[in-house]
Parts: structure tokens; C-alpha cells; sequence
């Protein structure tokens, strides 16, 4: 558990460290009057002001001591594993609302890092400028025009200006639910005014998954306080996500809700497993503790938490796509009620598609996201290598095949993650943790294994493996992952993958190799 007297030295290195990144945000972040260091991509250091290159200086330094500073609590608590704490008995989970579900280590871990956070809050974005894009979509929709069919430069975007240019001439590849939400906080005026109330949508959002974290870890085993350090506390999320204000953040309170309003209609139905399946007097076996613990889920409550879970499982899909391999891990754990949940997803979905007068366009937006060749994603980091070494023999007309060689690779193995997901889930569905931790994982390999990644993309499955996952050794690499996507990015938005190409490249698929060389079981005598 976090001890009762954390470390101060902790706390304040954390707060300074928020305080350096704001600061940065100001000096060289994603600023809405344009890039302030436009000339690094290809002049370097030397083509950019001195404010920033100290507003740099700042984002190192936040960021170094952040990553020290959370690193430091969660060994300070015995987060990093997950084991600080027992969890509730029998892990059936039901909606946030004991009080054993808020104990006093959740508290100060939340208090720690809304104190860490609270400088980001007032400073402009982080590491993306696509919160501006989101605004200039959001506009496209208020002004009667389909941002699926263009690009924010096409639809006259009053504020173009600040948006990537890669989104100038490219529609939006989020769904209608993403496209009405940006639409609102639009309404409330202006640049500045679309931004503050993106940010407010982005704390909705993280409010949303603080609720809906404690009843999936305790349904996997998983402490909440262990899974609030590595969901919410992490470098990645302050910076991607309360920060930059990316749609990702929603998509993991979404996903984690659906996950947890799934979970409330199995108490039902293990409620009635344990009086049919009574002990024998004698026998010495006293019932399920859920059974002795828990107050029994009427029935109708368990029919009302199937079409809640689709219809969050919807909204989810509604703002980001690749959140429907969530779905048939929600179908399983609803169990019986399936159906129910598949209703009224659909019928969620299919009303939001009408309302918004969007239909299925964001479907053809989707081909324009493959475009961008980056080693941050490990298929597409293969085909750059082979690239690269084709083009040192001469062969330079095969570099694009190369390319699309290892991305159809990574979907072949895509594929095969999932379908390994599906059938682990389903054959240990009475079991919740296991459907849940299957579920992170197709989410991880969704991302990782995809023609593109961009660090923010780990969001949503860092945060249902937070909650789920129990092995320490996955903990601490999952923590590692976070540090490492947390630093892909400089604070004006320009990616390290960029401008390190042929290295990172290289260096992504020497680590697949070394990894794939270890995992070899070991030949015994």
C-alpha cells in the first residue's frame, strides 16, 4: 500500500517537474500562434530561438524528473508490481460505490498526481498539435460541411494555421461520436475557447476512468492504487493526454467503463451459482466469499449493466475505431446477455451515425492514416530496415515494397494475436481477469502491430492492462513502455521517430530480434 508519510522529496520533485513542463509548454510547446521552432526538423539547434531551446531544456528536465519522481512512488508503495494491497476477495466486481472501494492509498495517489498535473492545466498543449486539428474538424461539422470528405485547409478552417499540415488535406479518421464532441467545444468560441473545453472533455474523461478502474482491478486482482499509478500517474498520460488532449484518453475511459459495466452482470450470475452450488454441511468449505460479501445484483440492475456496457462499448468504436476489438471481450464477460448488449450498441451506434448526418464516411477516412512511414511502428521499423539496406545494394526500387512487406507482416500477426485473444478468453470466460488481461493485450498488439503508431495510441490498452495485468515482470515493462512513448515526442509535437529514421529503424529491429532470440525455450540436456 502507499505508505501513509510518502516521501516529500517525492511529492515536490513531482510538482517541480510539472512546474519545468508548463514552462516548456509556454517556451516551445504546440503553441496555437504556429510552431516555435520550426527550423529544428532541418537546421537543428542552431536554426531555432533561444527560448526555444531553453523551453527544451524544460521539457527534459519535467520530463527526467517526472519519470524519477512516479518511478519513486510506485516503489514507495510496491505499485510497480501491483502487489501493495490484497483485493477484494473472489474478484467479482460490481459499479465503485463501497466504502472498502476508496481507501486512503487511492486517495493520496490521486491527490499526488492532481498536484503533479494541476501547471499542465493552464499551459498550452504538449507534444501533439492535433488538439488544434480536433477543433478545425469539430468546425467543419458546426459550419455543415463533412469533415470526412476533406481536410480542415479544404473546409476553410479559420484556424488552419495552427493545425499539422498533414491534417490540411486529409478528413478525420475518428468516428461520429469524436467529430460531435469537437463540434461542441467549438461552440464555445474561438481557438482558446475550443481548447478549454477539450480539455475540460479530456478531465470528463479521466474522471470516467478513475470510476471505472478500481471494479475491473478488483474483478483481475490488481489493487486500485497499483493500477491508478500505472494508468493515470505515468509521464504518458500527463503529457498525451491531459496535455496534448488527445481522443485516445476518452477512448480509455470508454473502453475501461464498458469493461466494467460487463463485469456488474456476472455478480448475478455467480450470486446464483453459489446457492445452487451450496456447500455440504460438515464438508468444512464455507461459501464464495462474493456470496457472503457482496449484497446480491437484482436481476433487472444485471440487464440494465449489459446495455449500459454496449452502449459505452459503442461510444467507444464512435470516437476511435480500433476500440472494436474491444467488443467481443465485452460480449463474453456479459455472458447470457450478450444479446442485449449487442442491441443496444448497435442501436447506440446506428443513432449517433443518424444524428450527426455523417453516416459511414469516416470508414473511406480511415485509408489516409497508413501514409506516414515511421519506425514507431514495429512492422513498418522492419520494412524501413530492409529498406535501407536495399537501398545500400543498389536495389532503392524495392524500398516501398520493403516497407509494405513488414506492414502486411504486422497484420498477419495482428491477426493472430487476436485470434489467440478470442480463443484464450473464451476458453477461461468464468474466469474475469484472464477475459480482461486478453483483452489489453489484442488492444497492445492492435497499436504496436499497426501500419503506424503514435505513442499516445497506448493510452487505451495501458490502461485496462493496468487494471488487469498480474504478472510483475509484465508490470514493470508495461511501466517502461510508458516512459519510452512519453519521450517519443518533443514538446512543439515534432517526433523523435522523424528525425531519427535509419537509427531508429535499425534499432527497433535489432530489439525484435534480440527479444525474438530470447524467448527460444532453451534446449535441455
Amino acid at each position: 500500500m502507499l505508505p501513509h508519510a510518502t516521501p516529500r522529496a517525492t511529492v515536490a520533485l513531482g510538482c517541480v517537474s510539472g512546474v519545468l513542463l508548463a514552462v516548456s509548454a509556454y517556451l516551445a510547446g504546440a503553441l496555437p500562434g504556429g510552431d516555435p521552432g520550426p527550423g529544428l526538423r532541418l537546421g537543428g539547434f542552431g536554426a531555432v530561438p533561444g527560448s526555444f531551446s531553453l523551453g527544451l531544456v524544460c521539457w527534459l528536465a519535467g520530463m527526467a524528473g517526472w519519470t524519477a519522481a512516479w518511478w519513486r512512488l510506485g516503489r514507495a508503495g510496491d505499485l510497480i508490481t501491483g502487489r501493495s494491497a490484497r483485493p477484494d476477495a473472489a474478484g467479482m466486481s460490481g459499479w465503485p460505490g463501497a466504502a472498502s472501494w476508496w481507501n486512503g492509498s487511492a486517495w493520496r495517489l490521486l491527490a499526488i498526481g492532481a498536484a503533479w498535473a494541476a501547471p499542465l492545466l493552464v499551459a498550452p498543449p504538449l507534444g501533439s498539435r492535433d488538439a488544434y486539428a480536433y477543433a478545425c474538424q469539430g468546425w467543419l461539422w458546426r459550419a455543415g460541411l463533412d469533415p470526412y470528405a476533406m481536410g480542415v485547409a479544404d473546409g476553410g478552417c479559420p484556424w488552419t494555421a495552427a493545425v499539422p499540415e498533414l491534417w490540411w488535406h486529409t478528413p478525420t479518421p475518428y468516428g461520429p461520436v469524436a467529430v460531435l464532441l469537437t463540434a461542441a467545444v467549438t461552440a464555445l468560441g474561438g481557438l482558446l475557447g475550443a481548447l478549454a473545453g477539450l480539455r475540460l472533455l479530456t478531465l470528463a474523461a479521466v474522471a470516467l476512468l478513475t470510476l471505472a478502474l478500481p471494479p475491473v482491478a478488483r474483478a483481475c486482482g490488481v489493487p486500485a492504487p497499483a493500477a491508478y499509478w500505472l494508468a493515470l500517474l505515468t509521464p504518458l498520460t500527463a503529457v498525451h493526454a491531459l496535455s496534448a488532449l488527445h481522443n485516445d484518453a476518452l477512448v480509455a475511459a470508454l473502453t475501461v467503463t464498458a469493461l466494467a459495466l460487463s463485469l456488474t452482470t456476472r455478480r448475478q450470475d455467480h450470486d446464483d451459482l453459489a446457492r445452487t452450488v451450496a456447500p455440504l454441511p460438515g464438508s468444512g468449505v464455507s461459501s464464495p466469499q462474493f456470496a457472503q460479501d457482496r449484497p446480491r445484483l437484482g436481476g433487472a440492475a444485471a440487464w440494465w449493466g449489459a446495455v449500459g456496457a454496449g452502449v459505452v462499448g459503442a461510444g467507444a468504436v464512435g470516437v476511435k475505431v480500433t476500440a472494436v476489438v474491444v467488443v467481443p471481450f465485452v460480449l463474453i464477460l456479459l455472458g447470457r446477455r450478450w444479446w442485449a448488449g449487442v442491441v443496444a450498441g448497435v442501436a447506440a451506434f446506428a443513432g449517433v451515425s443518424v444524428v450527426s448526418g455523417l453516416g459511414l464516411g469516416w470508414v473511406s477516412a480511415l485509408r489516409g492514416t497508413g501514409e506516414l512511414v515511421q519506425w514507431s511502428s514495429a512492422p513498418t521499423a522492419v520494412g524501413m530496415a530492409a529498406g535501407y539496406v536495399l537501398r545500400l545494394v543498389g536495389q532503392g526500387e524495392w524500398v516501398d515494397a520493403a516497407v509494405a512487406v513488414g506492414r502486411a507482416l504486422g497484420l498477419v500477426a495482428l491477426a493472430a494475436v487476436g485470434v489467440w485473444g478470442l480463443v484464450h478468453a473464451w476458453r477461461r470466460r468464468g474466469d474475469a481477469g484472464a477475459v480482461v488481461r486478453a483483452c489489453g493485450w489484442v488492444m497492445a498488439a492492435t497499436a504496436l502491430l499497426g501500419p503506424v503508431f503514435y505513442p499516445w495510441y497506448a493510452l487505451a490498452p495501458l490502461a485496462v492492462l493496468a487494471a488487469a495485468e498480474t504478472d510483475p515482470r509484465r508490470r514493470r515493462w508495461l511501466a517502461v513502455g510508458a516512459v519510452v512513448c512519453a519521450f517519443l515526442t518533443l514538446p512543439n509535437g515534432l517526433g523523435v521517430p522523424v528525425l531519427t529514421k535509419a537509427v531508429g529503424a535499425f534499432a527497433v529491429t535489432v530489439a525484435l530480434i534480440v527479444a525474438a532470440v530470447r524467448s527460444r525455450p532453451r534446449a535441455t540436456a
